[in-house]
């Protein structure tokens, strides 16, 4: 039985046990600020970097996988990594393939769910095994974490990633474009690097109206240069 089809008997084991058909569990994100001020013990948790994932999974592994595939699913965004919904592992769940669902992109505050639900796939103890310097790609990017902001900034392009999936399987590939950025993002996540700690940072901006996000996101940066 591959660890795939084990993980499917888990989730069904686990519906059974409580009696619940269906029963998803959508972990609340963790995020740097609530609006107003900065949540202190949000910032040191995300900082901390993320343990490795050692095989055969456990049951642990397991609630963490129906947990980012939960939250993935309810959630519009590209990729979560384990550390933004509590989880101190390895992991993150992202899209597969890089087709994203633009459908909806005038329609974004209606948006309750990810359109790009059933595009994913688990990335454990993910790497990056090589990266070209000559091949740079300046694009946008968010978080989840960071929430209500956007910045642009430089990334490396094409890039040779190494991690591991569902089944145990170690997959090499290239990335470039998005997929490489996403890549990029998500293990500086499980690195506990924060996307505001890039050095090649173009522009800032955001994306709500409220207005203490400008003095959140210096003091951000300022609480992250200070103590980490």
């Amino acid at each position: 039985m591959t660890f795939h089809n084990k993980f499917l008997k888990y989730l069904l084991n686990y519906s059974n046990k409580f009696k619940i058909k269906n029963i998803m569990s959508v972990k609340k994100l963790i995020e740097v600020w609530d609006g107003k001020n900065l949540v202190e013990k949000n910032i040191k948790f995300l900082k901390l970097k993320t343990k490795k994932v050692h095989s055969p999974f456990n049951e642990n592994i397991n609630t963490i996988l129906k947990d980012l595939l939960d939250t993935y699913k309810k959630t519009p965004c590209s990729g979560i990594a384990a550390n933004q919904i509590g989880y101190d592992r390895r992991i993150f769940i992202g899209l597969k393939d890089d087709i994203l669902d633009e459908e909806n992109d005038d329609k974004k505050i209606q948006i309750t769910k990810n359109p790009n639900k059933d595009n994913y796939e688990f990335y454990i103890n993910p790497q990056i095994d090589y990266f070209s310097k000559k091949s740079i790609q300046e694009g946008e990017e968010g978080c989840l974490s960071i929430p209500e902001v956007r910045i642009i900034a430089e990334r490396y392009d094409k890039i040779k990633i190494k991690y591991y999936n569902v089944n145990g399987k170690k997959i090499k590939k290239s990335l470039s474009g998005f997929m490489s950025r996403l890549f990029q993002h998500e293990v500086d996540h499980l690195d506990g690097i924060l996307m505001v700690e890039n050095s090649k940072i173009k522009k800032v901006y955001r994306i709500s109206e409220n207005k203490n996000l400008d003095s959140l996101y210096f003091d951000l940066v300022q609480r992250i240069s200070k103590s980490f």
